[in-house]
């Protein structure tokens, strides 16, 4: 039986081409001090491309790449490395920075409006959608989604067991003393029940830590990326909010949101010029529609767990134990993002996904990259003109544009603005709180234990300090 070649992938520092190398599935991973090449049949080795297995995908034809090329090994993605001069380009809202186990190559994505059509391409982070990924935490993301997701309401009914089916005893009180080791509410356990029924009281939420959560998404972004179901518009909305509506755009843009179908996982931001924490009101409603279709929020962070309750004092509380602050439902995962096999991102949610993994970007880096980055200005480029920030090189002077704000925290601070001036003549200015703080003193009465707050001489205690 005549075994077929297939590429072989090989792990190593930069060596040269050896005859030693065998024909096979790749058994070796990436390691974070080494680099990762592609040894072909020319004997030409392929720096930085990533050892994917191309496993057979089934249902083939109905999911479809949406990548300019196919998923190959003979590149380190399947998009473009390079800004396309027939089409206008822009830069990521951050200075980007290759980090340890991220790809090296440009992320050029094309970019579609809601016609289908391509109208300009924008770099990615290689931070976020250039991580290369691993097995063991993609597998604890899926594991804690699982238990996460769970209807704990539903642990409120009672199961099989603890349903008395009849009165009826095992065996007649005939007075032998024989003591009833059952009942006939129970089947699954023929010498009664051990353990306790599942209630949310008796379960616990899972935990999971924010830098591993992080990693893990970054992780499945980039799975996304590499297998070409990464696609980037420049924004979602619709004409009415209607399931019509939505059905008709998913029939142009080639979405397969049926019950049995591909599945599209949408991460709704806003366009590029007006980000928005919140969803399209329009396409948030037309997408209620019972097919593999679900809307998400765009961030892939998460809090510190919290668990106010991890003593038992309050034992009136009934819910589940561990962590009281889950991530919520509405958030990208992985385990979505492999059940829906097309991932639709909007330019906004793009923006608000550099931004808020700068910070961490920033601290993983060695301390002299840090100290370069700050030298060159692109550590303050949020404050910064396009004259003084930098991407990359600060030799090359290529400018990095200050980042767009949500348009929520654009009209907070308007509001703020417009209303700033109507309290001023007011002492509880919401705007100004303490203002006087600086010329306040405090005085405590020794006999009734009471605080005065003077200011100038005059009091200027609150009813809550008293």
């Amino acid at each position: 039986m005549m075994r077929r070649s297939v590429p072989f992938f090989v792990v190593h520092k930069q060596l040269p081409f050896s005859e030693k190398s065998i024909a096979g599935e790749h058994n070796l991973s990436p390691l974070e001090d080494e680099d990762i090449s592609y040894v072909s049949s020319s004997k030409t080795p392929l720096h930085g491309v990533h050892p994917l297995p191309l496993n057979t995908v089934p249902d083939a034809p109905l999911k479809p790449h949406i990548s300019p090329y196919m998923p190959s090994p003979h590149r380190p993605h399947p998009y473009f490395t390079s800004p396309i001069p027939e089409l206008p380009h822009f830069e990521a809202s951050v200075p980007l920075v290759h980090c340890l186990n991220t790809m090296k190559e440009s992320i050029v994505v094309p970019v579609f409006n809601l016609q289908g059509e391509v109208t300009h391409t924008r770099e990615l982070d290689p931070y976020i959608f250039g991580y290369y990924p691993s097995t063991t935490p993609l597998f604890h993301a899926v594991a804690y989604w699982q238990v996460r997701a769970q209807n704990f309401e539903n642990f409120w009914d009672h199961e099989t067991r603890e349903i008395w089916s009849k009165a009826k005893r095992p065996w007649p009180h005939t007075g032998a003393g024989r003591y009833r080791t059952r009942t006939l509410k129970t089947g699954m356990h023929k010498k009664g029940a051990r353990a306790l029924p599942t209630k949310p009281w008796t379960t616990k939420m899972p935990s999971m830590q924010p830098a591993h959560w992080s990693q893990a998404n970054r992780m499945m972004l980039t799975l996304k990326l590499l297998q070409g179901r990464l696609q980037i518009v420049d924004k979602l909305t619709l004409e009415e909010p209607t399931v019509e509506s939505f059905l008709n755009t998913c029939h142009t843009m080639k979405w397969d949101v049926r019950h049995t179908g591909a599945g599209a996982l949408f991460m709704d931001g806003g366009s590029r010029l007006t980000p928005s924490i919140e969803f399209d009101r329009n396409f948030f409603y037309g997408s209620f529609f019972n097919g593999r279709v679900k809307t998400v929020r765009p961030t892939i962070l998460k809090h510190q767990d919290f668990d106010w309750n991890h003593t038992g004092a309050q034992t009136k509380y009934l819910g589940p134990r561990g962590p009281k602050n889950p991530v919520p439902l509405n958030r990208f995962n992985c385990f979505d993002a492999l059940e829906h096999d097309r991932l639709i991102i909007t330019e906004g949610a793009l923006s608000q996904l550099e931004n808020e993994c700068f910070d961490e970007k920033v601290r993983n880096l060695p301390a002299h990259i840090q100290a370069q980055m700050g030298a060159s200005g692109m550590l303050d480029h949020h404050l910064a003109t396009p004259t003084t920030a930098f991407n990359g090189d600060a030799s090359t002077a290529s400018p990095v544009a200050v980042p767009l704000r949500p348009i929520e925290f654009e009209a907070s601070g308007r509001i703020e603005e417009s209303e700033a001036p109507r309290y001023e003549p007011y002492y509880d200015n919401p705007y100004n709180p303490w203002k006087d703080e600086a010329e306040a003193s405090y005085v405590v009465d020794g006999v009734d234990g009471q605080i005065r707050r003077e200011v100038g001489g005059k009091k200027a205690s609150w009813s809550m300090l008293e």
